[in-house]
């Protein structure tokens, strides 16, 4: 029983030890993640600028080079079914990718490495 209670000390100091080294390790994480983020970020805004200028501008061109044709009509809803299509075909990869947070993988590691350890010491 005595020497569980000098584990149990000894295990306290080592976990307030790494204390500080997981929230130093959890700053430069976080720093990691948003330099990412806002890289990222301006990638797809910068992404989906051009595809909604590309989509509109094709759709126009479309509808123009059948304006003086019997198709006309057809040829705008082809237009609307077009856009209609590449929406879903947005909000389904947005889906797909939903979720599937990989951030912190270094802290958790380090956290999963010491649970281990306290596990094997007891």
């Amino acid at each position: 029983m005595l020497k569980a209670l000098q584990k149990s000390k000894q295990l306290s100091v080592i976990a307030m030890d790494r204390l500080g080294d997981y929230l130093a390790l959890l700053q430069i994480e976080m720093k990691l993640q948003g330099r990412e983020f806002g890289a990222q970020l301006a990638g797809y805004v910068l992404a989906s600028m051009s595809v909604f200028f590309m989509l509109l501008f094709s759709g126009i061109a479309i509808i123009v080079t059948f304006w003086d044709s019997d198709y006309r009509n057809t040829a705008a809803w082809l237009v609307v079914g077009l856009y209609a299509a590449t929406a879903g075909a947005g909000i389904s990869l947005a889906r797909q990718h939903a979720g599937r947070g990989t951030g912190m993988m270094t802290l958790r590691d380090e956290i999963k490495r010491d649970v281990a350890l306290v596990r094997e010491s007891l």
